[in-house]
């Protein structure tokens, strides 16, 4: 079983302080830390996100140059944002400069109103990221790309550098409906799933299992991973602090006592998942570095 931490997105935590979580992370042994993506943030969702949104690619720079063996991950990495090549452009050069460490998170993304700020039809989607998609692998794998699609068309060209990974950086994408699983099966390399509890990752796990069996995809190096919130309770009667902006209070989340989160870590295990990836549920930075310190003193030594 493999860990994975989220660099905050509901806290203001200063960008210094980001680069000093990952470089923890990987201290303590953790595998991999994740960047979020949002390029604005509506006033609708303000209290629900911070409002410092970092930029991924500049921010998984900085970790690559400060750290040695931790993946870097983008959960999730929304696609219709950008043009592609420039997204291929980043994400090999960051692979380069970490020596093949990138794990590219994707998705469609759900924010209409940030969908509308930036110009990029929202009802077009799903198309654009299942397009981009086969670009990123066009371009990292060919050595004289060329590509005729729905929105970009290109021929007679170079793309360096590639990747490290070979072919290519694995791409996990993101979602949990039928289409985000049809896509993983089709396109991906590991699915991502967020705020599920075993039970629904289960009834998922089977359906994306029948969908890879109906289509011939064999699954043996595909990951099974899932995002939620991890709180550390001393009882299970500790929750003594206002967590409701949290969307993790109201659905599955490794809240709990170290016993409960092993169980529950278990139950994940069980069903074939094999990276979990945790959002940080805490009031403040001393909370943060002590949750990751006693959960790899205490439960990740459990499952290696």
């Amino acid at each position: 079983m493999k860990f994975g931490i989220v660099i905050p997105l509901h806290r203001d935590v200063n960008a210094l302080v980001n680069l000093e979580l990952a470089i923890k992370a990987e201290i303590l042994g953790f595998d991999s830390v994740w960047i979020s993506d949002h390029v604005v943030l509506p006033t609708k969702y303000q209290g629900r996100f911070s409002e410092i949104l970092y930029d991924p690619f500049v921010l998984l720079a900085s970790i690559a140059a400060k750290t040695k063996k931790i993946s870097l991950g983008t959960s999730v990495l929304i696609l219709p944002y950008r043009n592609p090549i420039v997204v291929a452009k980043m994400i090999s050069t960051i692979d380069v400069l970490s020596d093949g460490r990138v794990i590219f998170g994707v998705g469609p993304g759900w924010m209409e109103e940030e969908f509308n700020v930036l110009g990029i039809p929202f009802n077009e989607r799903g198309q654009r990221t299942d397009e981009y998609i086969n670009i990123f692998k066009e371009v990292w794998e060919k050595d004289e790309p060329q590509f005729e699609g729905e929105f970009y068309s290109f021929s007679k060209m170079k793309f360096y550098p590639k990747p490290i990974q070979k072919p290519h950086p694995p791409i996990w994408i993101g979602g949990i409906s039928k289409k985000a699983i049809g896509r993983a099966v089709e396109l991906g390399n590991g699915w991502h799933p967020v705020w599920l509890s075993p039970d629904q990752m289960e009834k998922k796990i089977y359906y994306l299992t029948k969908v890879a069996e109906e289509n011939g995809r064999n699954l043996d190096n595909f990951v099974l991973s899932i995002r939620n919130r991890l709180r550390i309770l001393r009882t299970s009667e500790e929750e003594n602090i206002d967590l409701s902006k949290f969307r993790g209070k109201h659905t599955f989340s490794f809240h709990g006592t170290k016993e409960e989160i092993i169980n529950r870590i278990k139950q994940f295990k069980d069903i074939g998942v094999a990276h979990i990836i945790f959002d940080l549920d805490v009031v403040n930075n001393e909370e943060m570095f002590n949750t990751i310190e006693g959960f790899s003193k205490d439960i990740m030594p459990l499952f290696r």
